[in-house]
């Protein structure tokens, strides 16, 4: 197997260790009494659990009328601490077609003591076309240890199954190794890693008498990579190496993959061709919904509107169709990307030049230019250009508006999928006021309960996740959600929805509720906290550093009006101080202010963050105006009976 390497241009800070010489692997159940002593690791003392070690062992196979592949993995994790008994649910992704079995997994107790895992404790869920092998080991205490291996079988050759150097916690040893037949060549691509050199060794073929090489790529004491508040996805970070097939070179066949970016874009091309109509029935939805008397723009909104609205979805569907543009308006289903072929088919036979778009989405990870992989896709735009105004559309969800993208696919890249060479382009970020507006009349009783009445408007992306929440619970549900983020014992009197159906509207709620002991009432004194419905209980941002930046999906606002009615013969005695914290150079605003009137109080609060991301180094600062948030929005208003000498002085 000859091997060609890419590198990512994101390199982590730290030294990726590459063992020399053969590495002995224990084999299932034989646990050392120093694993099972061990209290905890010198390199990341606050560690959970710690990866003992990870191998995977990949080898391409010849059977009587196919080629396929087997990966044996063997994994063993020993628990430090209550939290790191998480780590005993483990679930296995594989895609639908592939097959996993010889799964075993136990528990090793302190003592030494084995617990077996029962096979029936082994369950399967499938999202989409990836299954999940899920499982929980029995018996898990701290300080044991656990152990599992299995095998997974797949027919799909076109990429080998990747690998990740680096878990949630501390890993000793991460290995894996790769036996492929002579016909066969890869492309090997490093992500977060420098480029590594396998060991190598020979091994002899049984079955047909022949010298296969076995490629080794092995890293120890690697470093954790954990999930961050505001971070995309580990995959961004972590060490990996991916493989995608080259060649095929038999005595009997010659095959040529894809080696650049203009190979790629041709094999995709060339399937969206093969499903892409002129038929009359695709005409007429163009002439009926996108007539020429129209500006283009409304053209392009109209066909968009359409697709979304007259279109069922099904599953979000990955990066290939299955069914023709001119199947799914016959059916009126189809997949998000399928959805998406017909909207570049309708925006074509309008006369636009529309094309399909690949991306990567936010959880599937950032793509790396220097890659020319296909597995870094997993979902299809519509694109289209018209004058120097570009379009990237998805209509994969009934409640997105056409100046937006769903949330997920707010990523900076694509690759347009057109007749030439394609070409990566900067998908335009959507303008919206992402406003969430709260006017609320609020009044107090003696007894420290809150009546109120609030007047919400929510727009922008505030507006398309709200859609959202009501689309998948209902919408007295979203409203309890909504109130009970500040008010934990809220009760709703009533509510009304409206502008839902409107897409390019605001939406409103009106609503009355009432909060049970909202106010502590201490003698002839009431201590209320802010009763501001966008309220920040603590700082998202616990770690006193971060390495990885801030990934926020969108900027957003909020703005709160609150008035309070006291309950009669109370008065203000201590009035919380407002702030006003505003940092131009990290987009941030905070402010907020408290004035007493003749019985009642009026509460203004005002949040705005115009960025999106924000690198390691702004980390700090982006921590501390959170902590100034965190301490103004948990403020209290002092109230105590009128006479008793405590009145606010002015």
């Amino acid at each position: 197997m000859k091997v060609s390497t890419a590198i990512t241009g994101l390199l982590f800070l730290l030294v990726l260790n590459m063992l020399l010489g053969a590495e002995e692997i224990p084999k299932f159940g034989k646990v050392s009494d120093e694993e099972l002593q061990m209290t905890a690791i010198p390199e990341d003392p606050e560690a959970d659990a710690v990866v003992l070690f990870d191998v995977g062992d990949l080898r391409i196979r010849e059977g009587s009328e196919k080629y396929y592949l087997t990966m044996e993995r063997h994994t063993r994790v020993k628990i430090l601490t209550e939290k790191g008994k998480d780590y005993a649910s483990v679930s296995i992704p594989f895609w639908h077609e592939d097959r996993i079995h010889d799964l075993k997994a136990h528990t090793v107790l302190p003592n030494g003591k084995k617990i077996k895992m029962d096979k029936k404790a082994v369950f399967e869920e499938k999202v989409d076309k990836t299954g999940y092998k899920k499982f929980a080991l029995p018996g898990v205490e701290v300080g044991a240890v656990i152990e599992y291996t299995y095998k997974l079988e797949s027919d799909y050759l076109y990429n080998l199954e990747p690998w990740f150097f680096q878990n949630n916690e501390f890993t000793r040893l991460s290995q894996y190794s790769v036996i492929v037949l002579p016909y066969f060549g890869y492309s090997v691509f490093f992500r977060n890693t420098l480029d590594m050199e396998p060991e190598t060794e020979d091994i002899l073929d049984p079955q047909q008498r022949r010298k296969l090489t076995r490629y080794i790529w092995r890293m120890k004491d690697q470093p954790p990579i954990r999930k961050e508040p505001y971070m995309r996805t580990l995959n961004d970070y972590r060490a990996a190496i991916n493989f995608q097939i080259r060649e095929f070179k038999s005595p009997y066949a010659y095959h040529k993959y894809i080696s650049d970016w203009p190979d790629l874009v041709k094999e995709m091309r060339e399937h969206y061709d093969r499903n892409l109509d002129d038929d009359k029935s695709l005409k007429e939805i163009v002439q009926s919904e996108a007539p020429d008397s129209l500006r283009a723009p409304e053209r392009i909104k109209n066909l968009y509107a359409f697709v979304r609205d007259q279109i069922e979805t099904g599953e979000r569907g990955y990066r290939a169709v299955e069914k023709s543009p001119e199947d799914v308006l016959k059916d009126r289903q189809g997949t998000g990307v399928e959805k998406n072929l017909l909207l570049v088919n309708l925006l074509m036979l309008a006369g636009f030049d529309a094309h399909p778009l690949l991306i990567s989405t936010r959880y599937n990870g950032r793509i790396v230019e220097q890659q020319p992989r296909l597995t870094q896709f997993n979902y299809m735009l519509a694109y289209a250009k018209y004058g120097s105004r570009t379009y990237v559309l998805d209509t994969r969800y009934s409640y997105c508006p056409f100046n937006l993208l769903p949330v997920d696919d707010l990523v900076e890249t694509g690759l347009v999928i057109n007749k030439g060479t394609g070409g990566f382009i900067q998908i335009p970020k959507p303008r919206a006021l992402n406003m969430l507006h709260c006017a609320n009349n609020l009044t107090l009783s003696e007894a420290g309960h809150l009546n109120g009445e609030a007047m919400v408007r929510f727009e922008g992306y505030r507006a398309l996740v709200a859609r959202e929440k009501i689309r998948d619970a209902d919408e007295k549900e979203f409203v309890e959600e909504l109130l009970k983020d500040r008010f934990s014992n809220a009760a709703i009197d009533s509510f009304e929805i409206s502008g839902l159906e409107d897409m390019e509207a605001p939406l409103y709620l009106k609503v009355r509720y009432q909060v049970p002991e909202f106010a502590q009432v201490v003698g002839d004194m009431i201590y209320l906290p802010a009763p501001v419905l966008n309220y920040h209980q603590s700082n998202p941002f616990e770690r006193e550093h971060r390495y990885y930046p801030v990934e926020f999906a969108y900027s957003l606002a909020s703005t709160d009006e609150v008035s309070l009615t006291l309950p009669e013969g109370f008065q203000v005695a201590e009035l919380p101080e407002g702030l006003s914290n505003r940092q131009k150079a990290f987009d941030l605003t905070y402010m907020t202010t408290w004035e007493a009137g003749e019985g009642s109080v009026t509460v203004k609060r005002q949040f705005m963050r115009q960025r999106e991301m924000y690198s390691p180094r702004e980390y700090r600062p982006l921590r501390d105006f959170y902590d100034k948030i965190v301490g103004s929005d948990n403020s209290q208003l002092v109230l105590s009976r009128a006479g008793d000498g405590t009145a606010l002085q002015e």
